[in-house]
């Protein structure tokens, strides 16, 4: 198999970095031809994914966190890349996704977990998943408008304080951003079917179950069934959004008071002032914003054996 390998250096703790090199010696002794390609400035990983489709590798590979993923398939989907596969070597801070699907992912810096993730790429065929569109740009996971894309958009600005303390620069600017936030008038059409006015904190539309590695959103949302679950967090109470998100971890999978949930194909949402939204944890723009679903849009590597549900 012809791989290319585009390699986020700077995803998760540097210590877990030197890991890396056993993904590329388990390719190579299974007789993988395997280029890599490292990423240099933000957004780089979307540029290298259209180029693989555009060169014509049959397989991408991310090494990196949800944000690097989520951006290798909105590069590989623009270039065209419906027939190409991907794989995932999880090399990030929080690795959501991969501990939605199971994928192994380095906890210390002599974890041969990335190993382990190369291992199941070349054991086993790529399947068909959904993907999301949201306006010009493709998500694997899931959007988030409001105040948690407010939350992303300040931790990733300081990046260096996220890579030395993920939990603490979440959890502190998420404290923050909580007392100071003020929820826009939001106007949701669901599927031109339903319409949905209000003043929401924060709307999430997801294509898995975790959200932000410690909540459970619902035990029914998949990645297969072509249709994206939407959560309206429906009070703008402070308090009303820190008992929501407690009932999310202690609960897990559970019905959310204060929380509204759809199955959509699609949903547009305007609100008044513009608010901040992120795919896969990567701040992208402000609302409008229209969503849609891309019914088995992804060819991906996983482990059949090793999908369950998640653990936070």
């Amino acid at each position: 198999m012809r791989a290319v390998i585009i390699r986020n250096p700077i995803s998760g703790s540097p210590q877990r970095q030197f890991a890396f090199a056993k993904a590329v010696e388990t390719f190579d002794k299974a007789g993988w031809e395997v280029t890599i390609w490292v990423t240099q400035r933000k957004g780089h990983s979307r540029e290298l994914a259209a180029r693989a489709v555009q060169e014509g590798y049959p397989c991408i590979i991310i090494a990196g966190g949800d944000g690097s993923i989520g951006q290798t398939v909105d590069g590989m989907l623009h270039a065209g890349g419906r027939q190409t596969s991907l794989g995932i070597i999880p090399m990030g801070t929080g690795n959501v996704f991969a501990r939605q699907v199971g994928l192994p992912f380095p906890k210390s810096p002599g974890d041969d977990a990335p190993a382990r993730a190369a291992k199941i790429i070349i054991e086993n065929a790529p399947m068909a998943i959904d993907v999301g569109k949201a306006n010009d740009r493709y998500f694997l996971s899931w959007v988030g408008i409001g105040l948690d894309a407010q939350v992303t958009e300040r931790v990733e600005s300081r990046l260096a304080f996220k890579r030395r303390a993920p939990l603490i620069s979440y959890g502190m600017t998420a404290l923050r951003t909580i007392w100071s936030y003020r929820p826009a008038d939001s106007r949701l059409r669901v599927a031109q079917v339903e319409s949905l006015d209000g003043r929401f904190p924060l709307i999430i539309v997801a294509n898995i179950q975790l959200y932000a590695r410690y909540f459970r959103l619902a035990s029914d949302v998949r990645f297969d069934d072509g249709l994206l679950d939407l959560f309206i967090f429906t009070q703008p109470s402070k308090w009303r959004l820190l008992v929501a998100a407690a009932h999310m971890i202690m609960r897990p999978g559970k019905g959310v008071p204060g929380v509204l949930h759809r199955k959509v194909t699609s949903l547009s949402l305007t609100t008044t002032p513009p608010q901040p939204y992120h795919l896969d944890g990567d701040p992208l723009g402000y609302t409008p914003l229209q969503v849609e679903i891309i019914p088995r849009g992804l060819r991906i590597h996983l482990d059949r054996e090793r999908l369950r549900a998640p653990k936070r």
